[in-house]
């Protein structure tokens, strides 16, 4: 993997896809469903924001309901990119049980196209979270 520096991630990316793999090879599971909506910032300062939420009129299946995302997510901190992992410090989020936490996240960056991999908030799980996302432009 290629050593990434923070401001190869400064900016905004969209979110593309939001997915559980599971470690026991069931089917991957979409938290928010397939259509998930979101968008990821990176400041030059060091503040990381994410906001994730169900696609507008799509309901939450029962197994969707089961990871325990609901309709949205969100959480904002700081981060700070060490070799090829990006690591959040998460200061303030929907879910009080991950503030305090620092999720780690490897990074494939390809171009406008962003990759944040890695081990689930909370320990255990038996799942890892892959995150796709693609940089905002405007013109």
């Amino acid at each position: 993997m290629t050593i990434v520096s923070a401001g190869d991630l400064i900016g905004a990316w969209r979110l593309e896809r939001w997915s559980l793999v599971h470690d026991d090879g069931r089917p991957t599971a979409f938290p928010l469903g397939s259509d998930a909506r979101g968008m990821i910032i990176y400041t030059p300062g060091g503040e990381v924001s994410a906001t994730l939420m169900r696609a507008a009129g799509t309901p939450a299946s029962a197994a969707e309901k089961a990871t325990g995302f609901g309709d949205s997510f969100a959480y904002a901190g700081r981060y700070e990119v060490r070799d090829t992992a990006v690591f959040h410090s998460i200061e303030i989020a929907t879910d009080p049980a991950l503030v305090g936490i620092t999720s780690t996240r490897y990074i494939e960056l390809d171009g406008d196209r962003l990759v944040l991999s890695g081990p689930d908030f909370t320990a255990g799980t038996g799942r890892t979270q892959r995150i796709e996302w693609r940089r905002v432009t405007r013109a």
